[in-house]
């Protein structure tokens, strides 16, 4: 088990830093510790003792990362509260940022390249990340449908909806490698266009 505070500590944070671009470049199952552990420039005995295990740690390395996705605070900021198009671009040109990094892109492909034989990395992925960001959205398209501002049946289809709007054109063909990174004049079209549609269907 990994200890308390522990994603508090500098230490800790070069060592997850450490443990996604081993990832990146090793993969899962070659991922060396003590690989990690130089990146870091730390022990092997400071590694172990802050993460007891490489999954304990590969589990927060993933969450680590997905905490660059600012959408909890987004979602709960007054302007996001009183106005649902002012909120949704902030959370849509969040969305946006995070993928456009190429870190992003190619931890997105390791982990479908490896969740054939480690079923689990990809549960950690979607778990500790991408469930509790988009459960944020829902959540902030429920307080605006309770607030009146919008009106929706189904608020977890909704944010499916809107995030989709942003992902189709922006990272999927990246992912398999087919498009360049979207520059951020591109990016913010993609998400203004994404919250007028939206918008215009729930407003």
């Amino acid at each position: 088990m990994v200890k308390k505070n522990t994603m508090a500590t500098p230490s800790a944070e070069k060592i997850l830093d450490s443990a996604v671009n081993v990832l990146l470049t090793q993969g899962y199952d070659a991922a060396s510790m003590d690989d990690i552990a130089a990146g870091a420039g730390v022990s092997r005995r400071t590694l172990f003792n802050q993460f007891s295990t490489k999954e304990v740690l590969f589990e927060q390395a993933i969450e680590y990362f997905w905490s660059r996705l600012p959408v909890v605070q987004l979602s709960t900021t007054q302007e996001a509260m009183a106005d649902p198009e002012t909120g949704l671009m902030q959370i849509g040109l969040a969305i946006a940022d995070f993928w456009a990094a190429d870190t992003s892109i190619k931890l997105a492909r390791m982990i479908v390249r490896e969740s054939e034989r480690f079923p689990s990395l990809a549960k950690n992925y979607l778990e500790l990340g991408k469930v509790p960001a988009l459960g944020s959205l829902i959540r902030y398209l429920a307080q605006q449908n309770a607030a009146g501002h919008l009106k929706m049946e189904d608020t977890d289809l909704a944010a499916r909806q809107f995030v989709g709007m942003i992902n189709e054109p922006l990272v999927w063909f990246r992912v398999l490698g087919l498009k360049d990174e979207a520059n951020i004049t591109q990016r913010e079209r993609v998400v203004r266009e994404a919250v007028r549609t939206f918008l215009s269907r729930y407003a």
